[in-house]
């Protein structure tokens, strides 16, 4: 690299679709002038996610060796990427997710890219997930660690639940907060399209295990009639399953599938409470979202959200898979719209800490302080 060129960084996601690390990632890439981008990308992905970086610019690369959770062809993956990276002689290789973080640290060290960055989304090590594969993980992480020069989590406690485990060492990590557009949250008008009546409850988010959909389905049930409604906004391999569920337990007239939404802002706005009672997590974005919305939070006590949801303040925290501390919580707010809005104007307060901007400054420090050794 000669002084007029910008630094070279290469990005690797496991999938290009339309959530949390994905936009987090899209977020850098196309707010950071300083740095020539490449994203790299596994087997599945969302064309409009491809279509939107290359109208910004940025060059993309598809990977379909990179597959999620598939130990058949993350050998030939490693092989491949180190090929490719060898050959363009990239300055920083900033890979996410769990697959893409260990095929992609696996080939930059075969390849010898001088620096190697990780981001942690969300904790792979989770209670509802094969034993076995825990341990494959947790052994893949600890090896991928040592070849990674700086690893970046959402919050403290990830870094310190992943050092707990062996994996890296203390001065390997560095926290940046996933950042959100507050602005766009804070001014948006409400979306009057959605169905059911409020207060509406909503959970945001792709329709995929881990994500405790049927604990809110199980929450719901428990509440019998209640004033208001449930909307579940997103899509994924889950929608048509969720559907019949909702249909089989009687509470179609209560919970509604939307699909996918790209108004999330103003759905955000036309509702009265975020639920998320996920069984891994890093720190959630969406929560963040409504925090700007000045909505009030329910979700899971797990990885970064204490970080971001103050339990009785700007909401409340659950332990993962209970149904029924859920429903008494949704109870509450639901009852009451002067507690709805207290803890939303908290929320609003704390939102700030985690804007795109502060993002974007604090992985632009971290990229420069490796490309002046």
């Amino acid at each position: 690299m000669t002084g007029s060129e910008r630094p070279r960084v290469f990005h690797l996601i496991t999938r290009l679709l339309k959530g949390g690390a994905e936009a987090k990632t899209i977020a850098t890439v196309c707010g950071l002038d300083a740095y020539d981008f490449t994203v790299g990308y596994g087997a599945e992905y969302d064309s409009e996610q491809v279509d939107r970086l290359e109208r910004e610019g940025i060059t993309t690369k598809r990977f379909p060796l990179i597959r999620h959770y598939n130990p058949i062809t993350a050998v030939p993956a490693v092989l491949s990427l180190a090929r490719y990276l060898r050959r363009e002689g990239f300055d920083i290789v900033h890979t996410h997710s769990t697959e893409a973080g260990i095929i992609g640290r696996f080939a930059a060290a075969l390849a010898g890219v001088p620096n190697v960055i990780h981001t942690v989304h969300g904790v792979p090590f989770a209670d509802d997930r094969n034993d076995v594969l825990n341990r494959l993980v947790l052994a893949c992480e600890r090896q991928a660690a040592s070849y990674t020069d700086r690893i970046v989590t959402n919050a403290d406690v990830i870094a310190d639940d992943y050092l707990k485990r062996g994996i890296g060492m203390s001065e390997q990590y560095t926290t940046v907060y996933s950042g959100v557009d507050l602005k766009a949250f804070a001014d948006a008008e409400p979306a009057t399209d959605l169905p059911g009546e409020r207060p509406r409850v909503v959970m945001v988010g792709r329709l995929a295990d881990g994500k405790g959909h049927g604990v809110l389905l199980n929450a719901v049930e428990s509440l019998g009639n209640f004033e208001g409604s449930v909307c579940i906004v997103g899509d994924g391999p889950l929608y048509d399953s969720l559907d019949a569920d909702i249909e089989d337990r009687g509470l179609s007239e209560q919970v509604f599938l939307t699909g996918f939404r790209d108004d999330v802002p103003r759905v955000l706005a036309a509702s009265d409470v975020l639920i998320l009672p996920s069984f891994r997590e890093g720190t959630p974005r969406v929560i963040t979202e409504a925090m700007a919305s000045e909505l009030p939070v329910i979700a899971t006590d797990i990885a970064g959200i204490p970080e971001q949801v103050v339990d009785g303040e700007s909401g409340y925290l659950i332990p993962t898979g209970n149904a029924k501390m859920l429903a008494e919580r949704m109870n509450e707010l639901l009852l009451d719209p002067d507690l709805r809005d207290r803890m939303g104007k908290v929320g609003w307060k704390r939102a700030k800490r985690f804007s795109v901007e502060t993002m974007r400054d604090n992985l632009d420090h971290l990229y420069q302080e490796f490309l002046r050794e």
